[in-house]
């Protein structure tokens, strides 16, 4: 009889295997099936099986030789005789399906039934890791060393036996490191942008194949040394094309560039410019942030008895926002070309994964009640940073089309489309919804910006009829999905509806909720008409 089932899982860092032993139960109508057998002999009919109450050992069982791979003992007819090598088979298998059923599946990786097959198994799992690891760490010590690429990149199990790096170079996913040790899975992305440009595939005999999604080609049984030279192929004619962008940035900034201060981004097939040289450039485009602001959010009464009864901060996507100059405002500038994989309503699809809410530095001002303190009838809520988490506050960068520094940015991006080359501003990209026009500069904004493909939910503005989807954050609470900031204080608007009652309603309201941190104020404003 099989008594043992072997688990292989990674470590922690995804760079050992680990192998765990479970001994299998003890078949719980053992001593009745002896007794059986010595009255039947062996073989023994499926029909006597069944008719003595050994039903289960006669259904269909898998055996397990792996998470996806296995031998099917299939239904027995009722004549069939079955041998005694092969009852013992169906009964580890029962025995093994219901430890399978319980067992925790952080970072599993195989399965394996039956001693003999432990070794071997543990051995071709533990090759499989470590050419996935060395595939991955030289691909990643490449882009290091090339320096002023922004490189994220995240190891998970994503199904049973199947192992999954995504690597983003410049915030867009690039390569997708993938490893079936002992499941398979069928690849589902949503759109154009959540599928990487390259696909490594790392099989069982360690023989690496690449597939190039974006063009619909392949290669395989690559070599290790051949591999980076595929996936970072330089540019015909890049040389040329850096000298160009070189000439016009010194022409136009009047500064002094190199050649080597223009790197190329594969993710998206154009030329950027090292951090610290786009940083002296348009230095003035890039606010400091301010780690310990306070911050008022001006909302309607309702808006704040919402939040209060759910504890939930609501964060609204970009593509409900009122000012639609804001989600494209700074686009134009930021790049000068169309990626290829651009469709019509791509702007609505992205910004429909990015999701902002808006705070400001005027404490009970007179204009912010009337914009957005629902004309003062409303409050004003005063947050300050959870000194807990990193502030992710940023502050509002006002620029107007005719600054300079936009003209000149503008006049490169001309020259440079005229010569075909793709240029792109990398950090006032990924800085974009930080930018607004100047003439919203006296509302003093603050932001705080997150990305997410997963909203809490969906809702109609009400102010621009726009669907819009919004995520959501522990307002009081303090585990991985806090709101960044805390509430100290709600004033109420100069203008409220029986501001007098509702002073005490707010307060009662916090004391049921068992919230005694917030002060509650009304507003110091008397020449509100």
């Amino acid at each position: 009889m099989i008594d043992n089932l072997f688990l292989y899982r990674a470590s922690e860092d995804y760079k050992q295997v680990i192998e765990e032993r479970f001994v299998l139960p003890e078949y719980d109508k053992i001593f009745e099936l002896s007794a059986l057998l010595q009255r039947t002999g062996l073989p023994v009919s499926a029909r006597v099986l069944i008719e003595s109450g050994f039903s289960e050992l006669t259904e269909e069982l898998t055996e397990c030789t792996g998470i996806s791979s296995s031998i099917i003992h299939r239904k027995l007819d009722d004549d069939q005789l079955i041998s005694n090598v092969e009852l013992e088979k169906r009964i580890s298998c029962y025995l093994a399906r219901n430890v399978i059923e319980n067992i925790d599946e952080i970072r599993l990786l195989d399965i394996c039934l039956e001693s003999s097959r432990a070794k071997w198994t543990k051995r071709k799992v533990e090759s499989q890791l470590a050419a996935y690891n060395n595939i991955l760490d030289c691909t990643i010590d490449f882009l290091k060393d090339l320096k002023d690429y922004d490189i994220e990149y995240d190891t998970a199990i994503r199904y049973k036996g199947v192992m999954i790096t995504d690597l983003y170079l410049n915030n867009r996913l690039y390569i997708s490191f993938e490893a079936f040790f002992g499941g398979t899975i069928i690849s589902i992305v949503p759109t154009q942008y959540d599928m990487p440009i390259w696909e490594i595939i790392v099989n069982h005999d360690c023989k690496i194949d690449l597939y190039n999604k974006r063009l619909n080609t392949s290669c395989k049984d690559v070599l290790i040394e051949n591999l980076l030279s595929i996936l970072f192929c330089t540019q015909n004619k890049k040389e040329e094309v850096q000298q160009i962008i070189v000439d016009n940035i010194n022409a136009i900034f009047d500064i002094n560039i190199l050649s080597d201060d223009v790197c190329y981004d594969w993710s998206k097939d154009c030329y950027f410019l090292r951090q610290n040289i786009e940083t002296k450039i348009a230095d003035s485009f890039f606010a400091n942030d301010e780690t310990d602001k306070e911050v008022v959010k001006y909302t309607s009464f309702q808006t704040l008895l919402a939040t209060l009864t759910s504890g939930k901060m609501r964060i609204n996507s970009i593509v409900g926002m009122n000012d639609k100059t804001e989600v494209n405002f700074m686009t134009d500038i930021i790049k000068n070309f169309r990626e290829s994989i651009e469709e019509e309503g791509d702007e609505y699809l992205l910004a429909n994964r990015k999701f902002i809410t808006s705070f400001s530095g005027k404490k009970d001002d007179l204009n912010m009640w009337r914009l957005y303190g629902d004309n003062a009838r409303g409050v004003c809520l005063v947050f300050s940073p959870n000194s807990q988490q990193d502030n992710p506050l940023r502050k509002i960068k006002y620029v107007a089309e005719d600054d300079e520094l936009i003209l000149k940015i503008n006049q490169l991006m001309t020259a440079l489309k005229e010569k075909n080359i793709n240029f792109c501003f990398n950090k006032m990209l990924s800085n974009q919804h930080s930018i607004k026009h100047k003439d919203y500069v006296d509302e003093d904004e603050y932001r705080y910006y997150l990305e997410s493909d997963k909203p809490t939910g969906w809702y109609i503005n009400n102010d621009n009829n726009v669907m819009t989807p919004y995520v959501e954050k522990d307002l009081f609470g303090n585990g991985a999905n806090s709101f960044p900031f805390q509430l100290k204080s709600i004033i109420l608007g100069p203008a409220m509806v029986a501001q007098d009652v509702n002073f005490f309603q707010i307060k009662t309201l916090l004391n049921v909720n068992r919230i005694f941190s917030i002060n509650i104020e009304k507003s110091k404003i008397s020449s509100y008409r």
